[in-house]
């Protein structure tokens, strides 16, 4: 193998000498860390690293060679004993991978859900908690762009992805390495840095017609630009992505529960759901000397949606629990891509990063230093109106329904102190909320590693990350009347007197969560003979928290809580790889991971000692769950590197499960954190390449989980876990495959054809077996979605034009099955897409984009 050494890519085995401009003509730096260090290490050679991983290997009719990071220094991924999904650069290019349901929907290992753009959620493994759009607890799962961790809670951001590497899917525990988050896996994404050998650019275009919608239209482009040739160079990507709408929101008269009737066409319309998306990201590539470099990236992205991705399978059935009468009808089937939405629907997400990289080489070993600083700020305004018309989990006369709650916007209507109080004097009780969520991290890691070569190589590091996360919410009840009947008799209730902080403020609060941890960790593998090896690892965990909160319903007296806590774990891992041959491996390990456990500030009184008709027992503390991976896998290749099989076997025990509880039973107003039980997952995972020559190429991933609840341990009755259920969000089957033909035209033009199907299978919509607010736990239906496309390229790859089809068969795809809001929501895929891409590049091609 080869190495990028002081002279640039190093292509044979001539020798060479680099000239240092005259600023860094010489440098100490490297000779002074050597020298502490030295007295205690022996230092060996620095060994050839390997070459560029989109090596054209398939130009020769075999499958080329992959690099990955996964163990924080790079190997070919044939010889890593982890089970690895990767999409490299020309994968990206060859499958228009740009977003997340692109990469999501294309790995088996994944299963995820999604309300919309910058709302999915995702696991892999089968390691679901329950989690969804609009309730979150702790990621299982970390989500990496180079070295920044960016998952946060439900905060995973929605990045568009353009100049990237590759994307590696790292399956299974991976805390060894990369800390808490990664109990059940990461995702990390590598940007392409900044190339001083060469100047590169190129262009990119997409637009596509949606069927029965409007248009999407994306325009990118980046720039490579070396400054100091071999010395310094920057590089700058920027893109702007519209999608279009095809969801109708309804013109529709409404006959409200309270007797009230309204309209909706201040918000109706067709092509109702949109999205922009714009950003760029800039960074610094500098050569310090022989062996030392550095890289500052800077990012920003602005996403805004309007509207909902939603259809509304069903309307009517409202009941006025006062008389019985179906208010407006009985329960009726809606036309498909349809809504009917009574208020103000759209998000805005605002995504700003700083990462600081630096490399160097101090004799004994390779040094890593990475400082890293990202803030997200998100504002949700949601209608949340069906709630109040919908709403039905205790029916009849004093319920929790939409009866009652429609009271609190008329002078006269049920209360606490005459449920039987007829309505009058009513407004329209519109409901929306206003949800703005500011996180922010700064992170630092540093890291030592061996050299190449010997027999024993170490990895050491030390990583530390402070997180602020201010959010605050506000539910808008215009019509809200805080001197009526059912307001006045809820605040004697609860011994208030005062009147709302705003006329429309039914239900609002504002909290904050900080977060620091710091961890220490190593990774080693042993050679003990020169085809066996054995890895050991483990992470020493230190968390620190705090959470405060203050409001919540305003007839009832409120009080800022605040609680904190603390957490330390230790976690390992132990492995055996064995190459029974050049291009065969076989590996067993045991890996553990874990997520911290926390506060549940804010709780009302009553939740936690009962009173108002709530039993209580909430808790203000959980504990850290952990789950255990025991692992069989194989690396294996065939037929003179034209095949190539994957696989993994594992069985994971989950202790503890932590997930987001609401139990009216206990706590009607305000969910929380529980640990509510044992899980187990046991699955299985593989991929096929085959290169059948320089035209035909073929690949095949899919994946089997099975995943399931085995105790309760969970005391409350309104939160029923049943043992022997399957975990929610979780299909047993997932596949993806895709097909190519590419072929040349003549000596400057290929042309070439490409078929892709991607299988979710069904899962559950809910971690309980009685359903969500009141309405029955669902199991969505899995789906299947194909892709065509045709091409023709310049031989060179300077440029590409390309015909395709996204949704061949125009399926609609339930991507979630969304009862959060108290009535049914099916979440959908982006119907078939007609289009065209154009791409150009100049300069050097192995510095591209590509």
């Amino acid at each position: 193998m080869a190495r990028t050494g002081a002279c640039g890519r190093v292509s044979s085995k001539r020798a060479c000498v680099d000239h240092a401009p005259p600023l860094f003509a010489r440098s100490k730096l490297a000779l002074a860390v050597a020298a502490a260090l030295s007295s205690t290490s022996i230092v060996h050679p620095a060994t050839l690293l390997a070459a560029d991983a989109d090596a054209p290997a398939a130009d020769q009719g075999v499958l080329a060679e992959i690099l990955v990071t996964a163990r924080k220094r790079t190997e070919n991924l044939q010889d890593v004993p982890i089970s690895i999904d990767v999409f490299s650069s020309k994968d990206l290019q060859n499958l228009n991978i740009t977003q997340f349901e692109d990469y999501a929907t294309l790995t088996p290992s994944i299963s995820f859900v999604s309300a919309g753009p910058g709302t999915q959620t995702f696991v892999m493994r089968g390691v679901s908690d329950g989690s969804n759009p609009n309730y979150a607890a702790a990621a299982t799962t970390l989500f990496l762009i180079d070295d920044m961790s960016m998952n946060y809670y439900g905060v995973t951001p929605d990045l568009h992805f353009y100049d990237i590497e590759r994307i590696e899917v790292l399956n299974g525990p991976q805390g060894t390495t990369f800390g808490a988050g990664a109990m059940a896996g990461a995702l990390r994404f590598i940007t392409n840095k900044p190339d001083a050998r060469a100047f590169s650019a190129g262009v990119d275009t997409d637009i596509g017609k949606i069927e029965g919608g409007t248009k999407n239209l994306v325009v990118e482009a980046y720039l490579n630009l070396p400054v100091i040739p071999d010395w310094t160079a920057v590089r700058l990507s920027v893109y702007d992505d519209y999608h279009g709408g095809f969801i109708t929101n309804v013109n529709t008269d409404r006959n409200w529960a309270n007797g009230v009737t309204s309209n909706n066409s201040q918000w109706a319309g067709k092509d109702y759901n949109t999205e922009k998306v714009e950003g760029g990201r800039f960074a610094v590539g500098q050569k310090i000397a022989d062996g030392w470099k550095a890289t500052l990236t800077a990012m920003y992205q602005s996403q805004l949606t309007h509207g909902a991705w939603d259809e509304d399978p069903f309307i009517g059935g409202a009941v006025n629990a006062l008389t019985g009468a179906l208010v407006n009808g009985p329960v009726r089937a809606e036309p498909q891509d349809t809504v009917v939405r009574f208020g103000p629907e759209f998000k805005q997400y605002y995504t700003k990063t700083v990462d600081f990289h630096l490399d160097g080489d101090i004799g004994i070993g390779d040094l890593v230093f990475a400082s890293a600083w990202w803030a997200q700020d998100d504002r949700w305004v949601n209608e949340y109106s069906e709630y109040m018309q919908y709403l039905n989990v205790t029916p009849g006369v004093g319920g929790f329904n939409g009866t009652t709650q429609q009271s609190y916007v008329c002078a006269h209507g049920p209360n606490y102190g005459n449920t039987n109080e007829a309505f009058s004097g009513c407004n329209v009780p519109i409901l929306y909320y206003d949800y703005i969520n500011d996180t922010s991290r700064w992170s630092n890691e540093l890291r030592l590693q061996s050299k190449e070569g010997g027999w024993f190589h170490w990895l050491l590091g030390s990583y530390w990350e402070k997180t602020k996360n201010p959010y605050f919410n506000y539910y808008h009840m215009p019509g809200m009347q805080y001197k009526g009947d059912a307001w006045q008799a809820a605040a004697v209730s609860y011994g208030s007197s005062l009147p709302p902080p705003k006329p429309d403020d039914w239900f609002s609060y504002v909290a904050r969560s900080d977060y620091q941890q710091v961890t220490e960790f190593t990774n080693e593998v042993i050679d003990i003979l020169p085809t066996l090896h054995l890895e050991l690892g483990t992470v020493h965990f230190q968390s620190h928290f705090s959470d405060s909160t203050y409001g919540g319903y305003w007839y009832a007296p409120q009080t800022p809580a605040y609680a904190g806590g603390s957490s330390e774990k230790w976690n390992s891992k132990a492995g055996l790889s064995w190459n029974v041959t050049k291009s065969v491996l076989l590996y067993a390990d045991a890996a553990q991971g874990f997520r911290d456990g926390g506060v549940n500030p804010g709780l009302p009184p009553v939740c936690v000692t009962g009173g108002k008709n709530q039993a209580g027992g909430a808790n203000l503390e959980f504990k850290p769950d952990s789950l255990t991976n025991y692992e069989l896998g194989w690396k294996t290749t065939w037929i003179g590197g034209h095949l190539l099989w994957n696989g993994a076997l594992y069985y994971m025990p989950w202790h503890d499960l932590q997930t987001l509880v609401f139990d009216p039973a206990i706590c009607a107003s305000q969910s929380f954190t529980a640990n509510v039980g044992n899980a187990r997952i046991y699955g299985s995972e593989s991929e096929v390449k085959y290169q059948v020559n320089t035209a035909w190429s073929f690949d095949v991933m899919a994946s089997y989980n099975d995943s399931h609840v085995i105790t309760d341990n969970y005391s409350g009755s309104g939160f029923e876990v049943i043992p022997g259920e399957r975990l929610p969000y979780v299909p047993y089957f997932n596949w993806s495959g895709n097909v190519r033909y590419e072929t040349p035209l003549n000596n400057t033009l290929r042309w070439y054809g490409q078929y892709d199907a991607e299988h979710k299978g069904d899962m559950w919509n809910d971690i309980t077996a009685d359903g969500e607010n009141g309405l029955p736990r669902v199991l969505q239906p899995g789906y299947t979605v194909m892709n065509l496309r045709f091409g023709l390229a310049q031989t060179e790859s300077q440029w590409l034009a390309e015909l395709y089809i996204t949704n061949l068969t125009n399926k609609n795809a339930v991507i979630y099955t969304n009862e959060g809001n108290y009535d049914l929501r099916y979440t959908r895929n982006e119907p078939r897409v007609f289009g065209l891409r154009f791409s150009y590049r100049w300069g050097k091609p192995g510095a591209s984009a590509e």
